[in-house]
């Protein structure tokens, strides 16, 4: 405690403590000796009893969580049911320690017996102490959406997740790279009026803005670029933030680039909407036709145009985030995979080179989800360049619903035609008892 903390000090006394409960967690005690001895020092401030705690080693972390949770309980603020499972606990448990205190509908003989631990009441009491523990695991966690915003310093990456949670979450300033690193919040959305499905737990991760490599030194700025990474890394989906009025710049490219490798879905999120000037009815279309000539690398994400200050089209990005968890954990059977290959090879055939060589390309698969990931089997993956690469991918987006916002993973396998013709024979067509045959596309006969 030194004399910067007063202010606070006396706030809480005067305008908390009456209000809400206040506890005094004393970290760095990590002995068990003299921890205790150097919290006590803290109650000169006279806000109760000090716990000693390790935030390190998690010492001392239980004994705050039952203080605070026996403050909810005894203030009555909680909702209907809070806390009743560890209140059950707690009482059988106690029952099995102190024989000395009768149970409902118990009686002397019956008391006395469950001293010793026999009797029936002796097993109701450790049946009734393992409901209430196996209580904890029935439970199912719900799934948490992690969303990573990212961008290039002050294009209102804070100031968006400000809008989405209706408070000052993140500290927002006209300086670039004030945000220094990576805040997390969550956020329970409940469901539509009427409907049966259960809330959405979105994580929202605000991350620091990202800067050319060139320019970021080792430092501080070097480690929060690098968390900022991780968070693409770890999300489900990342909004790509940009500047409305500035346009997009080679670093919006580098990042665009990097959420594809990740194999991240992604929405791309054009803030300052407000600002841009001159808007007439054309300006929306010219402005999608430019981010998407831009941005080859996220030609399939969706755009939204949003202003973060004002809170224009905020809310729909809910919904696009929804639609792009769909999209990219969806899965396309092998049939209908194959029925889509097969017109796009007819349509256009794999390209030859000059010494004759020829890709000839047997049949695909859907292998893995997020990202969705589609094993193409040919010849030699090598004859297949990138331009043919990016019209499978074309043409499978156009051919089927579902994977506007998420990367599809394409892998290219070798495999000879005679060992495609073998298994084919072996294994045969549905209904025919297994000695059918069947054969590639007709270019790779």
């Amino acid at each position: 405690y030194n004399e910067n903390n007063s202010s606070l000090l006396i706030f809480l006394r005067k305008e908390v403590t009456k209000d809400v409960p206040v506890h005094v967690a004393v970290n760095k005690c990590e002995s068990e000796k003299t921890g205790a001895v150097a919290a006590a020092d803290f109650w000169s401030l006279g806000l109760g009893e000090p716990f000693p705690v390790s935030a390190l080693h998690g010492n001392g972390v239980a004994e705050v969580l039952e203080a605070m949770f026996d403050s909810v309980v005894k203030k009555g603020t909680a909702i209907q049911g809070f806390g009743t499972k560890v209140v059950e606990m707690k009482k059988a448990q106690q029952a099995i320690i102190d024989y000395t205190k009768e149970m409902d509908g118990e009686d002397e003989t019956e008391q006395f017996l469950r001293k010793y631990g026999v009797g029936d009441d002796a097993s109701k009491v450790i049946e009734k102490y393992e409901k209430a523990m196996a209580a904890f695991d029935e439970e199912e966690a719900m799934e948490e959406l992690n969303i990573a915003i990212v961008g290039r310093p002050n294009v209102g990456k804070s100031s968006l997740l400000n809008t989405l949670f209706g408070g000052a979450r993140s500290i927002v300033s006209d300086m670039a790279g004030t945000t220094r690193d990576s805040i997390d919040a969550v956020m329970e959305r409940p469901p539509a009026p009427g409907s049966d499905a259960p809330p959405t737990l979105y994580r929202f991760v605000d991350t620091a803005g990202i800067r050319r490599k060139g320019k970021v030194e080792f430092g501080p700025e070097f480690f929060m670029v690098n968390r900022a990474l991780r968070a693409i890394r770890r999300s489900d989906v990342a909004l790509l933030v940009l500047d409305a009025t500035a346009g997009v710049t080679e670093q919006d490219r580098i990042l665009a680039q990097k959420i594809a490798d990740d194999g991240r879905a992604c929405v791309i999120v054009c803030n300052k909407w407000d600002a841009v000037v001159d808007k007439d009815s054309s300006t929306y279309d010219k402005s999608v036709k430019y981010f998407r000539e831009e941005l080859p690398q996220v030609r399939w994400a969706p755009i939204l145009f949003i202003s973060a200050a004002t809170g224009q089209r905020c809310g729909k990005i809910y919904a696009t985030v929804d639609e792009a968890i769909v999209a990219h954990r969806r899965r396309i059977s092998t049939a209908i995979l194959n029925e889509v290959l097969r017109d796009a090879i007819l349509w256009q055939p794999p390209p030859a080179r000059r010494n004759g060589a020829q890709a000839k390309i047997y049949y695909c698969n859907q292998v893995s989800t997020r990202p969705p990931t589609i094993v193409v089997f040919c010849n030699d993956p090598k004859l297949i360049n990138d331009n043919y690469k990016r019209y499978l991918d074309r043409k499978f987006r156009e051919s089927l619903d579902g994977f506007e916002a998420t990367p599809i993973r394409w892998i290219f396998r070798g495999r000879r035609v005679r060992d495609i013709a073998r298994s084919r024979k072996m294994n045969g067509e549905p209904g025919d008892g297994g000695a059918g045959t069947s054969f590639p596309f007709p270019h790779a006969i």
